[in-house]
């Protein structure tokens, strides 16, 4: 009897994940096969696990009992991603810094390299959140950087900001 599992698969242009049933020991080549089954094309496509550089190699099977990466009991959340790498630039007090992260790097631990980066305190921190630069949209920290990034250019620009407050009206 074979297992199935819940995978959920973030992509470029869609911030919400697709949920799909797989059987578990599925390998990364079949998964591909299985996504471009609308007629694309697997070649020049990767799957990340979720805040993962390097791609998971074709024979990598996918299993639910794998520690580390997966969100609860019988589920994962990967990428996939016609971008190998995306590079993210921070900006913050008028400074900038670079870096390259797999697509399946979630905006919250951009953010917690910038600090470091940066070296903000854990008190100024909690007062900071990523916005895309150039725009209004402040991406939640679970969101996948890949998912904002355009192949070819697979290059993502973030401001490092205070967060927006709503302060209640008091009467």
């Amino acid at each position: 009897m074979t297992t199935e599992i819940d995978i959920f698969i973030r992509r470029e242009g869609h911030p919400d994940p697709a949920r799909h049933k797989v059987e578990d020991g599925l390998t990364v080549q079949a998964l591909k096969l299985l996504l471009a089954a609308g007629g694309g094309d697997v070649v020049g496509i990767f799957i990340f696990e979720e805040d993962v550089d390097e791609p998971l190699p074709d024979h990598h099977q996918i299993r639910h009992h794998e520690h580390g990466r997966g969100h609860g009991h019988g589920h994962k959340v990967l990428h996939h991603s016609r971008c190998r790498h995306v590079h993210v630039a921070v900006r913050y007090a008028g400074r900038p810094i670079e870096r390259a992260f797999g697509p399946g790097s979630t905006l919250a631990r951009i953010k917690d390299w910038a600090e470091r980066e940066f070296g903000i305190d854990a008190v100024d921190a909690a007062e900071l959140s990523l916005q895309l630069a150039g725009s209004t949209d402040r991406p939640d920290e679970a969101t996948h950087v890949g998912s904002l990034a355009k192949c070819p250019d697979c290059r993502v620009v973030f401001d490092l900001l205070p967060t927006v407050r709503v302060n209640g009206s008091g009467e």
